[in-house]
């Protein structure tokens, strides 16, 4: 059996929290099981509830706008959320909720073991700060840098959200595309001291 898909049935099924009461539909990752990097978003909107796919309504717009600036293909990337059910209209995921769901997140993690996490805005970070045991601390204070933690290198990102809330960030949302997207082809062709140099790796 696929893992991924037992996973998927396993979210599909969860009770652990008040969210099973918000949703429509949990929402699974989505992507090829052999990612060049792993996009972790926050929580599922109105659009990702009624789908039940991540990232399909005006933050997934912004999102792949920037990949496909970047030049990363679709199959390059997996899609997933600290949290696999949508809160109530305009409310961030709590402490508690985001610690119940980093079970899935450390699961896809284990499976899919990409090279590159990019979370996405803090809620995003809060998870994989749980997951990796390691505080990194929030967007505002990470955003673009570079840590490397055992298998994993992490280039926090903000919320594409953030972007449709402030569009003078969309040129830099892009940038910082950009250098992911240069960050991978060197993680390809490139030594690790040459990678952490260029990129200024901080080791957590």
């Amino acid at each position: 059996m696929d893992p991924l898909l037992n996973l998927c049935t396993d979210i599909k099924n969860c009770k652990k929290c008040d969210l099973q009461y918000s949703r429509k539909n949990p929402v699974c990752g989505f992507g090829r099981p052999s990612p060049k990097m792993m996009l972790v978003g926050e929580a599922p909107g109105s659009k990702e509830d009624d789908a039940g796919k991540p990232f399909v309504g005006r933050s997934g717009k912004v999102l792949t706008l920037a990949l496909e600036k970047a030049g990363v293909k679709s199959h390059e990337v997996y899609l997933t959320n600290s949290v696999r059910c949508r809160p109530k209209v305009g409310r961030t995921p709590k402490v508690s909720e985001i610690k119940t769901c980093s079970s899935f997140l450390r699961l896809e993690l284990e499976t899919i073991r990409p090279r590159l996490v990019v979370p996405m805005g803090n809620s995003a970070i809060q998870s994989i700060s749980t997951i990796l045991n390691r505080k990194l601390g929030r967007i505002s204070e990470v955003n673009d840098k570079v840590f490397h933690c055992g298998k994993y290198y992490i280039i926090p990102q903000y919320h594409p959200s953030a972007i449709l809330r402030n569009p003078k960030k969309m040129e830099m949302f892009k940038d910082s595309f950009a250098r992911i997207a240069a960050f991978l082809e060197d993680l390809e062709t490139k030594k690790m001291e040459y990678i952490f140099n260029k990129y200024l790796v901080q080791s957590i």
